[in-house]
């Protein structure tokens, strides 16, 4: 049976729930969404042993010169941040002209000079912080991207969360079609958004360092940008108390041309993550610590 008639019951009611506590949260205030998002997440943090566990372990690994309770603290500053990361997509539609002014921008003029190159550019990010909020405010502010996205289990819930997300002029590309539809964008001088930092099982990745441990990662980005000679802008958003962001864009990724594809690959693949890293390391809890994201083993198999 095919997978989207499986479980069509299931989704319809999925949906549903999605759409209830939409409703509820557009007509809530701001303060009040905050804490019921991060209640949310709280919750989520005691209750969900399994990604508490490998949230903690991650820490561990990757933070080793922290204490115990503060990488406990920040696992469960993850879990309120992911509550209430989820509350602003399902609101950032209604709310992106209030949004706007919560946020604040640095190196707008980066993301200027690349949406100048005819052969279009990559914005690439990690889940970190509100990376759906940088799509949405850029595309509002007349620099739309092509967002490459994994599409959902739930064929209503992603036909839902992709009005979110294309509610000011981005389009969503699924990562089944992702190189051939990247390649289109950047042929028309399109912004690709493109996700650094899920680990990738797939054959064909590349092992980049990551908080001194190698992870398994996908070599797309590296090698188009090599091969297209395109820029490569890394941006991050940051949390704020108030509820709004901090929104970098840095300096590019330099792109070598030496001729060697791999070793180009490997380059930009290696910076971009270096500079996901540093964003994480200033700010810690903005990070999606729940992910096994060194899963995928170099010297051996899969971790369990």
């Amino acid at each position: 049976m095919p997978s989207g008639e499986r479980h069509p019951l299931r989704w319809l009611l999925e949906l549903a729930a999605v759409r209830l506590v939409h409703a509820l949260l557009l007509v809530a205030p701001l303060r009040l969404r905050l804490a019921l998002g991060h209640g949310v997440g709280r919750l989520a943090y005691a209750l969900d042993r399994r990604h508490r566990s490998v949230a903690l372990r991650n820490l561990e690994r990757a933070l080793p010169e922290l204490d115990t309770a503060t990488r406990e603290a920040i696992a469960r500053g993850a879990f309120a941040h992911l509550g209430r990361l989820l509350f602003e997509i399902v609101t950032q539609k209604r709310d992106a002209h209030r949004a706007m002014a919560r946020t604040k921008v640095e190196g707008w003029g980066h993301l200027q000079e690349a949406a100048r190159n005819p052969g279009g550019y990559f914005l690439v990010s990690g889940h970190f912080g509100n990376w759906e909020w940088v799509a949405h405010l850029q595309a509002a502010m007349g620099y739309p991207l092509w967002m490459v996205a994994r599409p959902l289990d739930n064929p209503y819930l992603e036909r839902f969360f992709a009005s979110l997300r294309e509610s000011t002029g981005n389009r969503v590309v699924h990562k089944r079609d992702a190189t051939r539809e990247m390649l289109r964008g950047l042929k028309e001088g399109r912004g690709i958004a493109f996700i650094i930092d899920q680990n990738m099982g797939e054959p064909g990745h590349l092992f980049v360092e990551f908080f001194g441990r190698m992870a398994a990662t996908t070599p797309a980005l590296g090698s188009l940008a090599a091969r297209r000679r395109v820029p490569v802008l890394p941006v991050f958003a940051y949390p704020e108390p108030d509820g709004g962001y901090r929104v970098v864009y840095g300096p590019p990724v330099p792109v070598p041309q030496t001729g060697g594809r791999e070793a180009d690959a490997l380059a930009v693949t290696s910076e971009a993550t270096r500079r996901l890293e540093a964003a994480v390391r200033a700010c810690p809890a903005a990070w999606f610590w729940m992910h096994r994201r060194w899963r995928t083993r170099p010297d051996g198999p899969d971790e369990v």
